[in-house]
């Protein structure tokens, strides 16, 4: 593979990354209001910004690359959703000693760490994104653009990471 398309290519997972995380912050931040009725930032980072959705829709990506049909898409992102954050919880609470999340109070919840809707919710956002916004930027990366694109990309993460770094 030549430099300009593994550039490519990591530039394009690396806005795909960025999107989910963004969609998962919204996510939260909607979720948060609607439930409690204010406003409080669930992000890890100073940007609005949760990468567990980033790393999330990466891993589904890769493990559902051959399946097409987005009933197939929707319950094997169902499944797998709900284990990552399944074992995810576990690993922070006894690991870290940190409880992030809990479904105390939702319908159909494990443990209160899992919830049969949350798990619902998680399968149709990364359907609607596998099916509607990846083929977009796939689109877009194999356009004319596609090295515009790669640069604003890598000069938008480069002035994210700094960010990050001057407000830790």
């Amino acid at each position: 593979m030549s430099f300009k398309k593994a550039y490519l290519f990591i530039t394009e997972y690396l806005l795909l990354f960025s999107l989910a995380s963004c969609i998962g912050w919204l996510y939260e931040m909607a979720c948060v209001f609607i439930i409690y009725g204010y406003y409080f930032d669930r992000g890890v980072l100073h940007l609005p910004m949760c990468p567990i959705y980033g790393v999330g829709i990466l891993l589904l990506m890769l493990v559902l690359r051959e399946v097409k049909n987005p009933v197939g898409i929707f319950l094997g992102s169902f499944l797998i959703a709900s284990g990552v954050e399944l074992t995810a919880s576990y690993i922070l609470e006894y690991g870290f000693r940190r409880i992030l999340w809990s479904y105390e109070g939702w319908p159909l919840s494990f443990q209160d760490r899992i919830s049969l809707v949350s798990s619902l919710i998680f399968g149709v956002m990364a359907t609607v994104f596998i099916k509607l916004v990846k083929p977009q930027i796939d689109k877009l990366f194999k356009s004319k653009r596609a090295a515009a694109a790669a640069a604003i990309v890598t000069m938008l993460f480069i002035a994210a990471v700094c960010w990050e770094y001057m407000h830790r």
